[in-house]
């Protein structure tokens, strides 16, 4: 009788144990992201995967934070307020120049969607096209965007006649200039929706060599959180996946979910610009990928034309360990 009872016992425990009773379950962690724009399809991935659950699947409970006028997302990370932040790789190289102690750990597109947009009569569709037009600036970037552009075919800032704009297309529509900085994935896509034909030069084609969507941490939650940082990489790198996929479908969840004001055609098209923008070069293979070659490129450019005082190492930008570890090693 007494072997009977043990034997039960030892069953009950069993079960208890296969159920998952027996196990302590790694505690949720919270962690938050800033993003650098209001949410859309610039950042699928992340609300994508924060739909599915795949975060929490993960032991993260992530809070996404989107753009606010005034809020640095940088500053944010640097003060703890987020623990991630998804920046431009111009701004980025900036950030570590000046000695903060942060570091890339992947990067959405392998290109920025950059771009001067003209009206397709206009047949602007090269930076010596622009010479003697009239080209809109909307910021200190949308000029270093054209200056090297123009330095790329070797041409000079003061061929054309730069004119202030702010950021709605009526200076376009109306003739007041020649060409508009725009990001391919959206003011040609609300052109064309408006009944307007654009045409557009793309940064990415004439010396604008900087990667766009770089995620970045500090190097203290590298040293303290490398498991949390790996999590929310996987489950981020899931999410482009399965949104790439389906551009429709993500398109419709996100207007739905987040981007109430979006038309779902615009974002669905927008999507597909992303797409192609993240799958070039390394990003063919590994989404997310970056090179080191690549980063030195940008420190180079933003030093050429006086937008850092110094050149900092390519290494001491980015980190490839986490992506390494999501597509090569143990996922943790």
């Amino acid at each position: 009788m007494k072997n009977v009872c043990v034997k039960m016992m030892m069953c009950l425990l069993i079960v208890v144990l296969c159920s998952g009773q027996g196990f302590a379950k790694d505690p949720v962690q919270p962690l938050t992201v800033r993003l650098n724009w209001i949410p859309n399809v610039q950042f699928a991935g992340i609300l994508l995967a924060k739909e599915r659950g795949w975060y929490k699947d993960a032991d993260v409970d992530l809070t996404i934070k989107g753009w606010e006028e005034g809020i640095s997302p940088t500053s944010e990370v640097l003060s703890g307020k987020a623990q991630l932040a998804i920046i431009e790789g111009i701004e980025f190289i900036r950030t570590r120049t000046e000695g903060n102690a942060v570091k890339a750990i992947a990067t959405v597109f392998q290109k920025s969607p950059f771009c001067l947009m003209s009206k397709q009569e206009q047949g602007i569709d090269s930076p010596e096209k622009l010479i003697g037009k009239k080209i809109g600036i909307d910021s200190q970037e949308t000029e270093l965007m054209i200056k090297i552009m123009l330095s790329s075919r070797g041409l000079k800032f003061e061929g054309i006649i730069p004119v202030p704009v702010g950021w709605d297309l009526d200076p376009l529509i109306k003739g007041e200039v020649d060409a508009y900085p725009a990001f391919m994935n959206d003011q040609p896509l609300l052109m064309k929706e408006l009944g307007h034909k654009v045409s557009y030069i793309p940064a990415l084609e004439h010396g604008y060599d900087f990667y766009s969507g770089v995620c970045f941490v500090t190097e203290t939650m590298i040293q303290k959180q490398p498991d949390m940082i790996r999590k929310f990489l996987d489950a981020t790198l899931r999410g482009w996946r399965e949104s790439f996929k389906d551009p429709a479908g993500t398109a419709k969840l996100v207007v739905e979910k987040y981007y109430p004001k979006g038309s779902v055609s615009q974002q669905t098209e927008s999507l597909k610009v992303f797409k192609f923008l993240a799958r070039l070069g390394e990003g063919r293979k590994y989404l997310g990928w970056m090179e080191e070659e690549y980063w030195a490129k940008g420190i180079d450019i933003l030093h050429k034309f006086k937008q850092t005082d110094r050149k900092i190492p390519a290494a001491d930008v980015f980190t490839m360990k986490f992506l390494e570890d999501v597509y090569f090693g143990k996922k943790k």
